[in-house]
């Protein structure tokens, strides 16, 4: 199971707070989220692909859109 979530225009911190959020409320059975951050402010890419954690992140996939990010979840 997939889901995916919007950062366009939210801040880092705001990203932070919806991103947390985001992956507490969902399923054990969602084992893939795809984080759509855009790309033409390196703020949110940068963030998302290289500072943001959390415990259910088990990697990051880059994807061939530089817009966004693929979360594998334990």
């Amino acid at each position: 199971m997939l889901s995916t979530i919007d950062l366009h225009g939210c801040s880092q911190s705001e990203s932070k707070v919806k991103l947390d959020h985001f992956l507490k409320g969902t399923s054990i059975l969602v084992k893939e989220v795809t984080v759509i951050h855009g790309y033409s402010s390196s703020i949110l890419l940068n963030y998302v692909r290289k500072k943001y954690s959390h415990p259910r992140i088990e990697r990051k996939i880059l994807t061939l859109n530089k817009g966004e990010t693929v979360f594998i979840l334990k």
